[in-house]
This record gives structure tokens, C-alpha cells and sequence, in this order.
């Protein structure tokens, strides 16, 4: 008898986080996420020019770093209890959109390295299964690397040099074959990324750079 209920726990374990998902239920799922990604936006970039102009930009970015830390654990809970319930969501179960808002406030959870790399294994099983959230998962295994002080694998995360050049955070594990490794994970060339994410840093800072004498976005050739 004992050895019965101890496999009908197993058995219940094994099944949590595997509950089907209705269409009434994922309807609700998907516009709960996109509220989360609503508000996650809000505080993904800088303080607002009202909250500097108010406090100052040393205060404002204390006060709006202290909300975002606040907004995340919010949504770390959330994201939990949704996964306690119907295990990861990825675009499988929730569709592309839903799934990205999912994702998301685990990748901004720099607060919680553990909860990143509780659901990086989630998102492991699921691809074995044949989920394509492949660059997902690696955007968040970088990121969890960069957290912990490591060199990155896909290079994903980035930070900027005095030429206003995106360069990898903490450097990368193995620059040889990093372009085989993103192709595989669906991320786009290392040099094609990059050239993007210097333009885009440059026209988002161009006053400050064009004051050092920088004309234009010094792309990789």
C-alpha cells in the first residue's frame, strides 16, 4: 500500500504544471500577460523627464530603480503562479505574442538570478519537447551569465564602448564559432546585431556623441 502512494504522488507531481489550457483560459492568460508587458515597459528604459525635472536625476533614478524592483517581484509572482499551474508558456501554448510577455519580466528579474535559472530549466524541457523559443532561451541564459559575472554565450547583452560601438557584457565564452551557435538559437549574425543595436544606441545619444567629436555610428565593417 505504501508503495501505491507514494508512486500516486510521484504520479501528481510529475503532473503539476501540466494542467491543459482551455480557450476561455488562455484568452484570460494572454490579456494578464499583456498587462504585465504593459507595465514592465514603463520601467524597462529611463526615469521619465517629469520624475528628473520633480527630484533631480540622481533622486529619480533612485525612486524609479525602487519601483522597478517592486514592479518585478510583483511580476516574478505572477509569472510563478501561472507556471505552478500550466508549467512554461511558451508560443506552443499561448501563441508568439503571449509568450514573449511571458518571458519577459523573467528576462528583467535581475533581482532573482534563482527564479531566472528555475525557469531557464523550464524553458530547456519545453524545446526538448520541440518549443521554438530557442532565442528566448538564449537571451536568458546570457543573462543569467551576465548576473553571475560570466562571459556570455550568443552575446546577447551588451554594453557600449567610447566609440558608442555595442560590444558583449563580460565578453563572450567562445567568439570562433559564435555565429554558428546564434543561427542555431534563431538569432541574427553577430555583426548584423550589433551594426543595429551601435545605430540605435547612437540616434538615442547622438547630442552626446556628436560633443566628442562622433559624426555618425561607428559600425563593424
Amino acid at each position: 500500500m505504501r508503495k501505491i502512494v507514494l508512486g500516486m504522488l510521484v504520479l501528481l507531481s510529475a503532473c503539476a504544471g501540466d494542467t491543459k489550457i482551455t480557450e476561455e483560459e488562455k484568452v484570460k492568460i494572454q490579456q494578464d500577460l499583456t498587462e504585465i508587458f504593459e507595465i514592465d515597459q514603463k520601467y524597462a528604459g529611463i526615469p521619465p523627464a517629469a520624475l528628473r525635472d520633480k527630484y533631480g536625476n540622481e533622486k529619480a533614478w533612485e525612486l524609479f530603480l525602487n519601483k522597478r524592483d517592486s514592479v518585478s517581484r510583483i511580476h516574478q509572482e505572477k509569472i510563478q503562479n501561472l507556471f505552478t499551474k500550466y508549467g512554461y508558456l511558451g508560443a506552443q501554448k499561448i501563441g508568439e505574442d503571449a509568450a514573449s510577455n511571458f518571458w519577459l519580466p523573467i528576462q528583467h528579474a535581475d533581482n532573482n538570478v534563482e527564479f531566472q535559472q528555475k525557469m531557464l530549466e523550464a524553458m530547456k524541457i519545453e524545446i526538448d519537447k520541440g518549443s521554438k523559443d530557442h532565442y528566448r532561451y538564449a537571451m536568458l541564459e546570457d543573462r543569467i551569465l551576465v548576473n553571475l559575472g560570466k562571459k556570455q554565450r550568443f552575446g546577447t547583452q551588451l554594453t557600449y564602448n567610447d566609440k558608442g560601438q555595442a560590444i558583449p557584457k563580460n565578453g563572450l565564452l567562445d567568439s570562433t564559432n559564435i555565429d554558428s551557435l546564434r543561427n542555431a538559437y534563431s538569432l541574427p549574425d553577430m555583426k548584423e546585431y550589433y551594426n543595429g543595436m551601435t545605430q540605435m544606441h547612437f540616434e538615442m545619444n547622438k547630442t552626446l556623441y556628436q560633443e566628442k567629436g562622433i559624426l555618425e555610428p561607428q559600425l563593424y565593417p
